[in-house]
């Protein structure tokens, strides 16, 4: 007779500390993203308004990439760590 892995356990009413911590750093992620493209499409209205005749923006956007980079880094080691691992019972 097949049994379910959870055959005599409580279903889990909670999510588990890990799932939360991804969601948490998945919503900053978000965020992050959001963020550097209004903030890019503002400096980039600025610079057209302000200065056409000297391209900065690229200097800006490759600074916010780099940082975006940065974090898109932690976030994918951080869920490499928390997925997998052995289960609290």
């Amino acid at each position: 007779m097949f049994r379910g892995r959870t055959a005599g356990a409580m279903a889990r009413t909670h999510p588990s500390k890990g799932f939360v911590a991804r969601e948490q750093h998945r919503g900053a992620l978000v965020l992050h993203a959001l963020l550097m493209i209004f903030g890019l499409g503002a400096c980039a209205v600025v610079n057209r308004m302000r200065s056409p005749g000297t391209l900065w923006v690229q200097w800006v956007a490759l600074a916010w990439l780099g940082a975006f980079g940065v974090h898109l880094w932690i976030f994918a080691r951080g869920t490499l760590a928390t997925m997998g691992g052995k289960r609290e019972r």
